[in-house]
């Protein structure tokens, strides 16, 4: 996705804004004026998403990893063992 430059420009001025309120010392947001949260809660400052972001990603990595522990699956050594494994009877390992 390409930005503009007036996108790029809009988030330096929101991180210029928030970056004065580093601590609590206000009732509004120094980025968007609105009161109820302050310049690192606030939907408009780009530090936020990127850490959501972050966030989101580190979060999945775990989620598949457990998933696969849960599956059965060892994706080192492509050995199952967990406890959702699949336990076919002997002579049935998918060829018929």
């Amino acid at each position: 996705m390409r930005f503009s430059r007036a996108q790029y420009e809009a988030a330096i001025a929101a991180l210029r804004l928030g970056s004065r309120q580093l601590a609590p010392e206000a009732n509004c947001c120094a980025i968007c004026g609105d009161s109820g949260h302050l310049a690192w809660e606030c939907g408009h400052n780009p530090l936020l998403a990127m850490a959501v972001c972050e966030r989101i990603a580190k979060d999945s990595e775990q989620l598949h990893a457990t998933l696969h522990v849960l599956a059965g699956y060892d994706s080192h050594l492509g050995v199952q063992r967990g406890p959702a494994r699949i336990v076919l009877p002997e002579g049935e390992h998918g060829a018929k």
